[in-house]
């Protein structure tokens, strides 16, 4: 998948040069930015006080990774001034991408630093505090994990890639319980970083965040969530807009997982998998803002874009599941979680025989109008539930997946 493009990149020598002087580095947060330029200066602002509070006697340095942007990020960055006990480096993303881009910058100037601990935090954050450093990153610096990945508090209608496909998905494939696996922040140790830097899969885009915890879990390290808090980012307001923002995230995401589960296949099929917790546990944390979506325009777009996709749809599930999804569709039956798990197995195996590019494109594209079709449903299902009952919906849904966990095997 990336092959080529992990083979050109490289830190500038002003860069090395800077790592050369730093290193080695206990904590390293990086920050990626990309048109954050209302926020990002409260970003660095807020991880400069946590590092300075919480670990007075520690090497630490903050790194600043800068995608191209049409806005004013980079002068505002330049306003950021570091405590003199903290190092910071500010850099250009080492290749054209997006998010998966910035991080490889970052972990490259990790290995460069000899960094013990990288934290990755997007600088979009509104709700970030100072505590949220030391949270991330203590689980690494104990010895006690190589990934922590935060839990979020978040409304039953945000996370919705999350929520009906990564989170069931990883769940029942690779065995952990990691309910935000594309959470957007992460704590890595070093011996997490150096595999993924070396690792031919690595995503230069969206695909960066279930890269990191997929390679984790099948590398054997140590996941665990190390941060509960609610999640307010200025990207959420592009929901809005999930032609601009939604559908090419969902691509790339779902893209990357069907390739690392093909990558990591020997893993899976081999290992034991035992049946999860059905006990569910009530959240009663501050509410998170409400994520306000409308169900008759989704289910119109699931409509159309199925009459549209039903040819392609055809190439890559069974007959009796294309027989289901037309009831779906024109007796406005309710898209269950049965026939959805059985869907996207189905997917994931046909993209593992798929090599050409624009074919992996048609499948993923198709598969997105059925992730509408289901979210309609799970919608419906959840309208006059609190967060708690809709979380029951998704943990039922998980389950659902992991039933079905012989079915992928079967057909894989």
């Amino acid at each position: 998948m990336n092959q080529e493009w992990n083979k050109h990149l490289g830190l500038s020598q002003e860069i090395m040069e800077k790592c050369k002087n730093i290193k080695p580095v206990d904590i390293l947060v990086g920050v990626l930015c990309k048109d954050v330029e209302t926020t990002i200066l409260n970003v660095l602002n807020v991880v400069n006080e946590g590092l300075y509070r919480y670990f007075p006697d520690y090497k630490k340095a903050i790194v600043v990774s800068r995608g191209r942007s049409s806005d004013k990020t980079a002068e505002t960055i330049d306003l950021f001034q570091p405590y003199n006990s903290i190092a910071e480096i500010v850099t250009d993303d080492i290749t054209a991408g997006g998010k998966g881009a910035g991080v490889r910058t970052i972990i490259e100037i990790a290995h460069e630093a000899e960094a013990k601990c990288v934290v990755l935090l997007d600088g979009d954050l509104l709700s970030i505090k100072p505590g949220w450093v030391q949270t991330i990153s203590n689980p690494i610096i104990y010895g006690r994990a190589d990934l922590t990945v935060p839990y979020y508090i978040r409304d039953k209608y945000d996370g919705v890639i999350t929520n009906n496909l990564v989170y069931p998905f990883t769940r029942a494939v690779y065995g952990i319980d990691i309910r935000q696996p594309i959470a957007g922040e992460f704590g890595i140790s070093k011996n997490l970083y150096e595999t993924l830097r070396e690792h031919p899969l690595f995503p230069p885009d969206f695909g960066v965040d279930i890269f990191i915890v997929t390679v984790a879990a099948a590398e054997g390290m140590v996941v665990k969530e190390g941060l509960f808090s609610l999640k307010i980012h200025e990207s959420t307001t592009r929901y809005l807009e999930p032609e601009k923002f939604l559908v090419p995230m969902f691509r790339k995401v779902t893209g990357c997982m069907f390739e690392l589960a093909k990558y990591y296949e020997d893993y899976w099929r081999n290992k034991k998998h035992e049946k999860h917790s059905a006990f569910y546990r009530e959240c009663f944390s501050q509410k998170p803002i409400p994520v306000k979506i409308d169900i008759d325009k989704l289910r119109s777009s699931f409509k159309k874009e199925f009459e549209n996709s039903k040819d392609n749809i055809r190439r890559f599930i069974t007959e009796d599941l294309m027989r289901d999804l037309e009831n779906i569709v024109e007796k406005d039956e309710n898209f269950d979680p049965e026939t959805w798990a059985e869907i996207v197995y189905s997917y994931a195996a046909a993209y593992k025989n798929i090599t050409n590019e624009n074919e992996k494109y048609i499948l993923l594209d198709s598969l997105k109008t059925l992730w509408i079709g289901r979210f309609v449903s799970y919608a419906i299902e959840t309208k006059d539930m609190d967060i708690n009952e809709a979380e029951k919906v998704i943990q039922r849904q998980a389950e659902i997946f992991e039933q079905k966990f012989n079915y992928f095997l079967s057909i894989y």
